[in-house]
């Protein structure tokens, strides 16, 4: 996780290098919040409608979750880095984008009881609820409109393609042989009803600077 955001942070190390190498008329800064986290992206025209985006996003959140009726002590992170290429739609203001992300949501907690799949045990876990590949494909459509003196507005709805996965330590205390075999098959499950939600969506709203 830690290597995908930091890759995440190179690729805008990059389009913002680029950008140097022309002039800044061509560069636009994007930020705001996000269901990801904070947002910010710089943005380079390349030519015609296309352009590059390469977007970052900054959460950490530590609570007592509720998941799935389960009382979990623990920290959510949505670190994570996306390359975007941005299509124009004429002067529409709307645009429609594709790319890369890596890292993503990472949920990491501890629980002295589990309910999984209707069945509860007791005992010390740790438990984390992640993306099941920190790489991958996202699409997107947005709104991006220059207001005046280089300001404007910009609202983006997408999805990564990607599902969750459930990872649980702790269980090697269940003794009785029964039970580990039905928690083992109760996680089995959860994960399989993980893997059929095959996209995880997003909302971003913000501003921009055109320079």
């Amino acid at each position: 996780m830690k290597n995908a955001f930091f890759a995440g942070v190179l690729l805008a190390s990059g389009v913002a290098t680029g950008a140097s190498a022309q002039s800044l008329e061509n560069l636009t800064i994007e930020g705001g919040l996000s269901t990801l986290g904070l947002y910010i992206a710089p943005k380079l025209d390349i030519a015609g409608p296309w352009g590059a985006r390469a977007a970052l996003y900054l959460g950490s959140f530590s609570d007592n979750f509720d998941v799935d009726g389960n009382d979990i002590d623990g920290k959510l992170t949505s670190n994570s880095g996306a390359i975007m290429a941005d299509y124009s739609l004429g002067n529409s203001g709307l645009r429609l984008s594709g790319g890369l992300s890596l890292g993503g949501y990472q949920l990491e907690g501890t629980a002295t009881t589990l309910t999984i799949e209707g069945n509860t045990y007791t005992g010390n876990f740790a438990a984390e609820l992640k993306q099941k590949r920190d790489v991958a494909p996202v699409l997107a459509i947005g709104y991006a409109r220059t207001l005046g003196n280089n300001w404007g507005i910009v609202a983006e709805i997408g999805a990564r393609f990607t599902s969750l996965e459930l990872t649980t330590t702790g269980q090697d205390s269940i003794t009785n042989p029964t039970e580990r075999a039905q928690f083992d098959a109760d996680l089995a499950q959860a994960n399989s009803d993980l893997s059929d939600i095959k996209i995880l969506p997003f909302i971003t709203l913000g501003v921009s600077y055109k320079f």
